[in-house]
């Protein structure tokens, strides 16, 4: 079975502010590209047998997408996708929402963001969510990584800080996105010790020099049984995806370095993600 654990939805014109716009041009990400259908998002996503969607509630950058609307793309399909809230600790009724998306719209997981949301991961109100989600077995999806979203400092999405919250949710399953690049040496050093804490590969495959050192990286640590496949749909598709893990080693020519091993390769495509996480399509 193939899980794509970080698929997108949203409508851009709808759910963006103009410096998603900006903060968009000025990254060098062309907007027009990340604008899709939900009957698009079904296509794309469709190489995966089952895929989780979020949003992302990010109101200091400018990120609005209702979970409703995630909710309801996720109800076309119940069979094959699985709903996560995205939550926003600077909301005043964050809780609120945490509740009703749980207990109303049944979602199984929770999407953060600190560096989208501008404030430190260790803040304690990321603590009242981690609290939540420990005591109700919810995994939580965060983004640990750099944006070209402006205005939060970068300190906010090192993943380093997500061993202390390991540490203090030991039974909480945290899936860190992006293998926390540029930082995927942290990410590496904090999946391998921590049972509970995970990455995914989404979004890397297209920088391929530093996807390669990165993987290289958790093959000499050991840490490659710790991530989990996914694409960011609409960034790329999960067909895609998997394409380029797969063509991961094509960068090497002839230099002589060592391969990413295969089984590795395809142990990350089919790992049993739903396990892991203890999740599953409510179709």
């Amino acid at each position: 079975m193939i899980v794509d654990v970080h698929t997108h939805f949203f409508d851009a014109k709808r759910d963006w502010s103009p410096q998603v716009f900006d903060d968009c041009q000025r990254g060098g990400l062309d907007p027009e590209k990340w604008q899709f259908t939900p009957d698009e998002h079904l296509k794309e996503t469709s190489a995966a047998d089952v895929a989780v969607v979020f949003g992302l509630r990010a109101n200091r950058t400018g990120w609005n997408i209702p979970n409703d609307s995630v909710s309801e793309q996720v109800l076309r399909a119940p069979e094959r996708l699985i709903f996560f809230a995205s939550i926003d600790p600077g909301e005043e009724a964050y809780m609120e929402e945490l509740e009703r998306c749980h207990q109303d719209l049944g979602c199984q997981g929770i999407k953060l963001g600190p560096i989208y949301q501008g404030i430190h991961p260790l803040d304690q109100r990321y603590y009242s969510i981690y609290r939540y989600a420990s005591r109700n077995g919810l995994p939580i999806m965060i983004h640990m990584a750099t944006t070209f979203s402006r205005g939060v400092p970068l300190e906010y999405a090192r993943p380093a800080h997500m061993d202390q919250v390991a540490l203090d949710f030991p039974d909480l399953k945290i899936v860190m996105a992006h293998m926390g690049h540029p930082w995927e040496g942290e990410t590496i050093a904090a999946i391998r010790k921590e049972p509970n804490l995970y990455a995914d590969v989404s979004a890397l495959y297209y920088r391929p020099w530093q996807f390669y050192n990165s993987m290289r990286l958790a093959c000499e640590y050991g840490a490659h049984r710790k991530l989990l496949f996914g694409s960011d749909y609409p960034a790329t598709t999960t067909g895609g995806s998997i394409e380029g893990l797969r063509n991961i080693n094509k960068i090497l020519g002839s230099s002589g370095l060592p391969e990413v091993p295969s089984e590795i390769i395809e142990g990350i495509i089919h790992r049993d993600t739903l396990d892991i996480l203890g999740i599953a399509p409510k179709g």
